[in-house]
């Protein structure tokens, strides 16, 4: 029995298959067709999920989708009837109108590649998100929190989850929008919406609240205790592309001129963002936590991937345990709905995420073929105790390593399987890796990589920190050589690496702390140039040989320049 979830209805489209027990297969088409934020129908990642299984089409009994058409374009039509009745321009019904016309398009494609693959299941998109986070958590009751931008023309839901059921209690109804405020304000800092956001949350361990009082005359609350937006900030054009209105910069006090010029300036308002977002998700958290009496959050939905938020409710909530499914964007709601859909079918939709190392892998004798191929120089250990100790003393000389290993990670995070590697005890190891590989901005963290049972001795944090999901806070015990990278009082971005989900970077770093002061590397993702996390050999290959990497370990290959 295989279901099938498929995102293609905005960016970061995706595919997920699941069997009975397991999930199976999950990738996002951005990483195949190697064109960063890809949307439309994920035909290449489909193909390889199925290939993981050895399966066709033809054997996937239920292909879900989290996404409603009809239902979308409805509430869509009443929302921009609406807006045109305060003055809207026609800008708006236009977009709609062709996005409409798009995706019933892509619905006519999809029906010709994957008809006779079973039933088609069109899901809410906010139930799918929902059904991602509490399906893969480890809990049996829960609250269920999803917040995004838009998906359905809904911008969030609170469900209250027992068993295998998910009750929805209150939606978000769009432009109600927190994911919207968010990348209003990346627009405003001059970034790219929808996709600097993460730069967002970087910039703002630097700044100051200074200007969160006006940020919070943007919501108000209604009877629920759930935002609603004050209309007066919500500018014309298309619903998607619709910007703050000049009464931001007012309320503010800024020109927007002074913002792209003035780093300091830029870091408060990120700051600002971030604290009226805590703010308010805490509240809803907090309200909804007393209401019906329960220990247990769980959230996905984009806004999630902002590990500052997660550390808030994780700190400063009542509830005593808080899941966040890590790849809580878009691409992830393809899991809910092939959960969902393994439900339909009468099986346990509950299936505990024990990794995300699940898009494609390649075995020895390809990566050979393609080091061959490319007359590439390589030494071939005769086991892996010797090519971690290659690899561990190339990164105690303060080189950079990096790890091809297994399948590639779903999600945007690398965690350990396509990850650039270096000893946070050198002395220049944020400028050779920010300016010399990455070529970014120097507020950009690092994140820790340490043996999971290892970890509480060194940081203070929680599961989540499994997928690099949230942040943790350094402990006395941890070497004083750490203590430069922490920002706001200690904290640190970790990545606790569990022995049997990723036994092979589990034994590099281990076998790296046979030389340094402790068992911990940094940890940044294997891509370049604002391109996907690299995923066949190949394209590890390019990217080694375009940057300042000294080093490759790629199965059970070690490559040094």
């Amino acid at each position: 029995m295989l279901t099938l979830g498929i995102w293609a209805f905005g960016r970061d489209s995706s595919a997920v298959l699941v069997d009975e027990t397991s999930i199976i297969a999950a990738i996002e088409e951005e990483k195949l067709s190697r064109a960063s934020g890809t949307g439309g129908i994920p035909r290449l990642a489909v193909a390889r999920c199925l290939e993981q299984a050895n399966a066709k089409i033809e054997n996937v009994q239920i292909v879900g989708f989290p996404f409603r058409p009809g239902i979308s374009a409805v509430r869509e039509a009443g929302f921009h009837f609406h807006r045109s009745l305060s003055g809207a321009g026609p800008s708006a019904w236009i977009h709609s109108l062709g996005q409409t016309f798009r995706q019933a398009t892509q619905i006519r494609q999809i029906r010709g590649l994957y008809d006779g693959s079973g039933s088609f299941l069109f899901l809410d998109h906010h139930l799918c998100h929902a059904a991602s986070a509490y399906y893969t958590s480890p809990f049996d009751r829960a609250l269920v929190l999803t917040l995004d931008e838009r998906g359905d023309m809904r911008s969030g839901s609170l469900y209250l989850a027992e068993g295998e059921e998910l009750r929805l209690l209150h939606p978000l109804r769009f432009p109600n929008s927190l994911g919207w405020f968010f990348s209003r304000v990346t627009h405003l800092l001059g970034l790219r919406p929808r996709r600097d956001e993460h730069k967002v949350q970087w910039l703002s361990k630097d700044g100051h609240p200074d200007f969160a009082a006006a940020l919070r005359k943007v919501f108000r609350y209604n009877a629920n205790g759930l935002p609603v937006l004050n209309t007066r900030y919500l500018g014309g054009g298309a619903d998607e592309d619709a910007t703050f209105t000049e009464a931001i910069l007012g309320d503010l006090g800024i020109e927007r001129r002074a913002v792209a010029s003035d780093l300091q300036l830029r870091a408060s308002l990120a700051r600002s963002a971030r604290d009226v977002l805590e703010e308010i998700v805490l509240s809803i958290a907090e309200r909804y936590r007393k209401q019906y009496s329960i220990d247990s959050l769980c959230v996905a939905g984009g806004l999630f991937l902002n590990v500052f938020l997660i550390r808030a409710l994780e700190t400063r909530s009542g509830f005593q345990q808080v899941y966040v499914q890590p790849v809580a964007g878009n691409s992830g709601g393809a899991l809910g709905a092939a959960l969902l859909a393994r439900k339909r079918l009468g099986r346990p939709a509950c299936q505990p995420l024990k990794h995300l190392y699940l898009g494609p892998g390649f075995s020895s004798g390809e990566i050979k073929a393609v080091l061959d191929n490319c007359k590439m120089i390589y030494k071939y250990p005769p086991g892996d105790e010797q090519l971690f100790a290659e690899a561990s003393q190339v990164l105690s000389r303060d080189k950079i390593v990096a790890w091809f290993q297994g399948r590639t990670e779903f999600g945007h995070r690398a965690l350990g399987n396509r990850s650039i590697l270096a000893s946070p005890f050198s002395e220049y190891v944020i400028e050779n890796v920010n300016h010399y590989i990455k070529h970014r901005e120097d507020f950009h963290p690092f994140a820790f990589s340490v043996p999971a049972e290892v970890a509480p001795r060194l940081f203070d944090c929680s599961a989540n920190c499994r997928f690099m999901a949230s942040l943790g806070k350094l402990k006395s015990d941890a070497p004083r050589e750490l203590e430069r990278f922490s920002f706001e009082g200690g904290q640190v971005r970790v990545h606790a690496v569990e022995r049997e989900a990723n036994p092979r970077f589990w034994r590099l770093l281990h076998k790296f702390g046979e030389r340094a002061p402790a068992p911990v590397l940094f940890n940044t993702s294997f891509n370049l140039f604002g391109e996907p996390l690299v995923c066949d050999p190949r394209e590890a290959i390019r990217s080694f040989y375009c940057a300042g990497i000294d080093a490759l370990g790629i199965g059970d290959f070690f490559v040094i320049k």
